[in-house]
């Protein structure tokens, strides 16, 4: 592989590898240390893969995979924070999954920072890589307690030839390795958390929830009344992405409609409504 490709490839892992860490640090408080290592991935009966498509060009695509005991423990982690503190494969897959899936929207957002243009991620699935990538390499993992069995990282020819203007830092010298020292790393992903701050999340307000049965639908016109089920003089719930995270009353504000925060949900209150949400979300598998 040509010297300047493979540092645009490593550069692109070191850019995830941050991500990564800083989704682990908003969704349970918990920051694994990763390191790249350059040696061949070993697969296994057992490694969950995720497929991952960009639309920088037609077939531009990443792999990402996880052994059972490496997404088992990140999950865990990650529920624990929630409190929750027994849960089963699924919901350990699931919510490994979803952390996986947040970290690939950040580095969607910051490789399209690097090229000047908008980035996003197109729909993934849980699907092994093709057997000759253009890029491979290990990502070793570690808790504080405890060594994980690495992860794989594979990245296809159609997304290296679209990120060649990709750039992490200052660049690399050739032969240099792009993986700062641990501590290092780890202070700077979870210290700051700077690779999340500048993703936007919508931010919604809900006044009540109501069923209404599709023939009742059909029958709504104009000047019909839909009843919800909490009372006018209850709290609002401001819900972003999905998630509450607030309780607060309606105001006038110039003219327009905001809310007052009366309550900030705690942290674990927070992981527990999310999990509502993104816990049963859909899970692609093939």
């Amino acid at each position: 592989m040509d010297m300047q490709i493979e540092e645009h490839a490593r550069a692109l892992v070191g850019q995830w590898r941050g991500d990564f860490v800083g989704a682990m640090q908003a969704m349970g408080d918990f920051c694994p240390k990763m390191e790249t290592d350059l040696a061949p991935p070993a697969g296994g009966r057992d490694m969950l893969w995720w497929h991952q498509p960009f639309d920088l060009a037609a077939g531009a695509a990443i792999w990402i995979g996880a052994p059972e005991q490496t997404w088992s423990v990140l999950g865990q982690r990650i529920l624990e924070a929630a409190g929750v503190e027994s849960s089963g494969p699924a919901e350990l897959r699931d919510t490994y999954l979803e952390v996986l899936r947040q970290s690939l929207g950040v580095l969607a957002r910051g490789v399209g920072g690097q090229l000047g243009r908008e980035v996003a991620t197109t729909a993934g699935s849980e699907t092994a890589p093709p057997p000759d990538p253009a890029f491979s390499c290990q990502i070793a993992i570690s808790t504080p307690d405890q060594e994980l069995p690495s992860m794989a990282f594979h990245i296809n020819r159609g997304m290296l030839a679209a990120v060649q203007k990709f750039t992490h830092g200052a660049s690399a010298e050739p032969g240099q390795s792009d993986q700062p020292a641990p501590d290092e790393f780890s202070a700077r992903a979870c210290g700051t958390l700077d690779l999340l701050l500048d993703v936007e999340m919508p931010v919604s307000v809900s006044f009540g929830r109501t069923q209404v049965r599709i023939q009742d639908i059909l029958k709504l016109t104009s000047g019909s009344i839909i009843e919800l089920d909490r009372g006018i003089a209850e709290p609002v719930e401001v819900i972003v992405n999905n998630c509450i995270i607030a309780r607060g009353e309606v105001v006038v504000v110039d003219g327009n409609y905001g809310v007052r925060i009366n309550e900030v949900m705690s942290r674990k209150e927070r992981l527990q409504e999310s999990r509502k949400y993104l816990l049963p979300a859909s899970t692609h598998r093939h």
